[in-house]
């Protein structure tokens, strides 16, 4: 807990609030609406590293009197490139570091400290494709106030929600150069004179005008992407039509095609020329699929061991599972198709519990 009587204390957190009201004064309610939701699942997680999908919407309807389950959950966590367990950890565990060390130089107002915290905050954590996770900041800031709700003016943290990747970045550094101000020592042995404080607003004022060039540029930048993942929107819903049951699952019997075709020329088994043509279509429309970096994320028909976590993010038919720590034997009867970064999915395994004699 940090304490919040003293004056300075005070100030910093008047300055948090501050720099949080100049921001959402850009915003307008169809630019943010989709964030908050997103927030309060990463909050979520914030508050219990260890959480599942199905514990998320458990506490997601009852505080938010929401109408989620697990299946929602992971959709959303798809769509923050946070769906893979190992990688959400590193970044949580890297969020609560640094919020630590932020909390400690705040604390003990010392240069080293804000180094250590600095070193901390300017880390780059990578994608499975070795992009940087642009949620990183985001992250930290949804962290700061579940770990140190003190911090809130009373709105704060709720405001805060309504942020995405570039406002979280820019507020996270706000707060650090907030912090600067506190922990740094001016160069003449730390006298305060009205010199020093005149020297360190024209420094917190350059550095907000710097940022604000920073924050224009971040935002053309998300704009562009957000340009870029509409085209890849609607490459992602063109193969999901394509492996729906209303056109016969084409990804998947394009696959089994050309593994069976291939399987009979391995045997060495005579085809009639006529259907000659038909194998070549199969080969050339699985290079296509695969030029498309369209992906199957299992093998079809292995027959393999799964526990509830691994088979929450397929469609299952089978007995319920009893607790967390069940396996079950199952085949997988559709592989499921992911596209390029591997958090974009375009139809989910479908899995049957193999029931032993």
């Amino acid at each position: 807990m940090i304490n919040i009587s003293d004056p300075s204390m005070k100030r910093f957190i008047e300055n948090l609030h501050k720099a949080i009201e100049r921001k959402v004064k850009n915003l307008s309610a169809a630019s943010y609406d989709e964030y908050i939701m997103g927030n309060r699942v990463i909050k979520v997680f914030c508050e219990d590293k260890g959480s599942g999908p199905r514990q998320c919407a458990e506490i997601m309807n009852s505080r938010y009197k929401t109408n989620l389950d697990n299946e929602d959950i992971i959709k959303i966590l798809k769509s923050n490139r946070l769906s893979y367990q190992q990688k959400r950890a590193e970044l949580l565990n890297w969020a609560e570091d640094t919020v630590d060390a932020f909390a400690k130089a705040l604390e003990s107002r010392k240069q080293k400290d804000f180094d250590d915290y600095l070193a901390l905050r300017n880390k780059v954590i990578h994608t499975r494709d070795d992009d940087r996770y642009k949620i990183q900041e985001r992250i930290a800031c949804l962290m700061l106030y579940v770990k140190h709700p003190e911090l809130d003016s009373g709105t704060d943290a709720d405001t805060i929600e309504k942020f995405g990747n570039v406002y979280m970045k820019h507020f996270l550094y706000d707060a650090s150069d907030f912090l600067k101000n506190i922990c740094v020592k001016p160069k003449n042995g730390g006298k305060s004179d009205k010199k020093d404080s005149q020297q360190d607003k024209i420094e917190l004022l350059e550095n907000m005008l710097n940022r604000s060039d920073m924050l224009l540029k971040d935002l053309q930048d998300e704009f562009d992407a957000r340009i870029k993942e509409s085209h890849q929107d609607d490459l992602v819903e063109f193969f999901s039509r394509l492996n729906s049951e209303k056109y016969g699952c084409i990804l998947d019997e394009v696959l089994n095609a050309r593994n069976g075709v291939r399987q009979l020329r391995k045997e060495k088994v005579q085809l009639p020329p006529e259907i000659g043509g038909l194998f070549i279509l199969i080969e050339r429309f699985a290079q296509f699929i695969r030029d498309s970096e369209i992906n199957p994320i299992l093998k079809p028909g292995v027959v393999k061991d799964m526990r509830l976590e691994e088979v929450e993010s397929c469609d299952y038919e089978g007995s319920p599972f009893l607790n967390t720590t069940e396996v079950k034997r199952v085949k997988v009867l559709s592989p499921g198709w992911i596209y390029k970064n591997k958090d974009v999915q375009i139809s989910r395994p479908r899995l049957k519990e193999v029931i032993s004699d």
